[in-house]
């Protein structure tokens, strides 16, 4: 094992998390995204007093509420239909968590790979998340207009950026509603609508959920087929 993933392990143990239970979660991109970011955020915290790593996951939460994932329901996502509808759906959650990481911390984004690496994803983290980690890590000596244009270059980091100004757009917050946070709350809306603009994001995840309502229901004889758990309520 790595010393950057002996030390995440570390500490997510010293925090409850078993080593079982963290050596599985090794073998999902997703949950080695939520390792990763909670040991990197460790001992951050925002303007308001509450645990950086609160950000990202709500950022990942915006983006499984907005396009429907539950993660009780094995039916609730079509990734082919998300796609027909131009709506990025792999390496996006891992974006969602890890987005802050390289700007913020001592994480590299080699640091981040070689983990990835590490765990057998290579292929998949270069495919999906590389290029949209890079774009929307925000380098602070370049203009903010300028940096959300190489975010729009890449659709996953353009939805990963609309959601993560969604949540700055927190009021409740905020620990003082003066006129520079307000100023900053109408540019992150003004952001939001710019992404939306040009990948009508909104427009295409409710077409995709009213085409994934009219799809055909599994039936109680395909649930069984698939080896889903079905409950028999007399």
């Amino acid at each position: 094992m790595s010393e950057n993933l002996k030390k995440i392990h570390e500490y997510l143990i010293s925090r409850g998390s078993k080593e079982e239970t963290l050596k599985k979660w090794d073998t999902f991109s997703v949950y080695l995204a939520m390792e990763i970011m909670e040991y990197a955020h460790r001992d951050q915290k925002r303007e308001n007093g509450e645990e950086y790593a609160f950000h990202p996951s709500r950022v990942l939460y915006n983006y499984q509420n907005l396009v429907g994932i539950d993660l009780d329901d094995p039916f609730c996502m079509d990734e082919d239909l998300m796609y027909k509808h131009n709506i990025p759906y792999n390496g996006v959650q891992e974006v969602c968590l890890l987005h802050d990481v390289v700007e913020d911390t001592e994480f590299s984004i080699d640091d981040i790979r070689n983990i990835y690496i590490e765990c057998g994803f290579q292929t998949y983290f270069d495919l999906y998340i590389l290029d949209a980690l890079k774009r929307i890590t925000h380098d602070k000596s370049m203009d903010y207009e300028e940096y959300i244009k190489i975010v729009l270059q890449n659709p996953i980091s353009a939805i990963v950026k609309m959601m993560d100004l969604q949540d700055n757009l927190r009021v409740i917050d905020l620990i003082e509603l003066n006129e520079d946070n307000y100023k900053r709350s109408r540019m992150y809306l003004s952001y939001i609508y710019i992404i939306n603009d040009i990948y009508h994001f909104l427009e295409n995840i409710k077409a995709y959920k009213d085409e994934l309502k009219g799809e055909p229901k599994m039936s109680f004889e395909d649930l069984l087929k698939m080896g889903v758990k079905v409950d028999i309520v007399d």
